[in-house]
């Protein structure tokens, strides 16, 4: 399985506001990770 171009993010777009937002998958650098997260809670 590769690695998608997009994300679903949620982005705190004003105080006490979120969105849900496509985004672009971030590009990992030498020395990072890149993980996928298939849950979480708030």
């Amino acid at each position: 399985m590769g690695i998608p171009a997009t994300m679903l993010a949620t982005v705190l777009v004003a105080p006490h506001r979120f969105e849900l937002q496509e985004r672009p998958v971030p590009e990992p650098g030498e020395e990072d990770v890149l993980v996928r997260v298939r849950a979480c809670g708030i």
